[in-house]
């Protein structure tokens, strides 16, 4: 007995290394398990749709008919929500020119750049979710856009770096 020596355990024996092999595959399927599935981008065609629809919509010699929501924080947003226009009016009439902001986004001058971000809800349904951003005047403007994946209707807009912080309800129109 006083003639053998101790041996620690191999760790690269068979039982060892199933045992690992085990644990790693357990782990893996639980991290896969627990991420969401990832849903594929919009179309390419969808912005198509989102830049047509402003186009036949938003004219920039004209603002949007709006009401506007007392501002809830000190941010330099405005939110442009389109709404049906049977529904109530929230807020008090709106002194923002919106037809500018609008063209600063989608007039072909100002060398937008659109990018998919990501699927979203409002108002129950599902839209598609862009992020653009553009140079004016040396100054970044940026923001989200929330369309139909295939009218290409605007839901919501924003854009930072306005002047003015603000909740707009407005209706579109078309021309």
């Amino acid at each position: 007995m006083w003639g053998r020596r101790f041996r620690p355990p191999n760790p690269c024996n068979n039982q060892n290394m199933r045992s690992l092999a085990s644990s790693l595959a357990l782990c893996c399927t639980l991290s896969l398990q627990a991420q969401p599935p990832k849903l594929a981008p919009a179309q390419p065609q969808t912005l198509e749709n989102i830049k047509q629809f402003a186009a036949a919509h938003f004219d920039p010699r004209e603002s949007l008919s709006c009401t506007q929501l007392a501002p809830q924080s000190i941010s330099r947003t405005v939110t442009v929500e389109m709404i049906d226009p049977s529904m109530p009016r929230h807020g008090t009439p709106s002194s923002i020119e919106t037809g500018g902001l609008f063209e600063n986004v989608f007039s072909v001058s100002s060398n937008t750049d659109f990018e998919w971000d990501h699927w979203g809800m409002l108002r129950g349904k599902k839209v598609a979710v862009f992020r653009y951003s553009n140079q004016i005047n040396g100054k970044t403007h940026a923001g989200l856009i929330w369309a139909d994946e295939n009218t290409g209707a605007i839901s919501r807009i924003t854009f930072r770096g306005a002047d003015a912080t603000a909740h707009l309800f407005c209706t579109p129109h078309s021309r």
